[in-house]
């Protein structure tokens, strides 16, 4: 699960090294964040200018906390992002940031938490959620605040760039119905104590996350 934190913050590191050396998250998988790899791509010279046939970005809406019971405000295309899978979204990003166990657990399908946890050091899903706070610690700085979630992009499955995913669902939840899977790019604002200032977590990693969401069994779920 803190899968696209460890990636993301090893793209920082290696741009510390050299700026050669820096490599985005997406260039290491088989998704690309090359604008003709983003769902609808570049649009085409015959494009049509109703907004139902326009790509993603055409319409954001934004969703402050309390809307559709939403902890945290999350900006999407409403087009392509379900209110199902915003929601996962923001209760997981609301779980690691306030390593709040119940949030965590309406974001992460709960056969999953149980293998993550059974093949990890960790014994409960506090102890998760204190690690991962801490783990984002090292590269905000201090102590944060998320203030809301960005889903800018929704990425096309190439070359089986579901197939980890895949793996893992099956062998943490066997026999389950997978009903759709999505893999977004995300950014997340945030900011510290006595600082009016404003952060975000893809500047800080040099790119996006990206997150898989699948709906297993009726419900959306982070899947990492």
């Amino acid at each position: 699960m803190r899968d696209f934190f460890r990636k993301a913050a090893a793209i920082m590191a290696a741009a510390v090294i050299t700026v050669s050396a820096s490599v985005s998250c997406s260039s290491k998988s088989s998704f690309s964040s090359d604008p003709n790899n983003l769902i609808g791509g570049d649009l085409p010279d015959d494009y049509s200018k109703d907004l139902e046939d326009m790509p993603y970005g055409g319409e954001y809406q934004k969703f402050e906390a309390g809307d559709n019971d939403f902890p945290m405000g999350i900006d999407m295309d409403p087009r392509f992002v379900t209110i199902d899978e915003a929601s996962a979204l923001t209760n997981y990003f609301y779980s690691v940031n306030n390593q709040d166990v119940e949030s965590f657990k309406k974001a992460v399908h709960p056969d999953l938490i149980k293998y993550r946890l059974e093949n990890s050091e960790y014994s409960t899903e506090q102890e998760f959620l204190d690690a991962e706070y801490e783990l984002l610690k090292q590269y905000t700085g201090s102590d944060f605040t998320f203030d809301y979630i960005l889903i800018d992009g929704r990425l096309k499955d190439t070359e089986g760039a579901f197939e980890q995913y895949d793996k893992l669902v099956e062998t943490a939840i066997p026999g389950c119905d997978i009903t759709s899977r999505n893999m977004y790019m995300v950014d997340v604002t945030y900011h510290k104590p006595n600082d009016g200032g404003s952060y975000s977590l893809r500047y800080r990693f040099g790119d996006y996350m990206n997150i898989a969401i699948y709906t297993i069994d009726g419900k959306a779920y982070v899947i990492s």
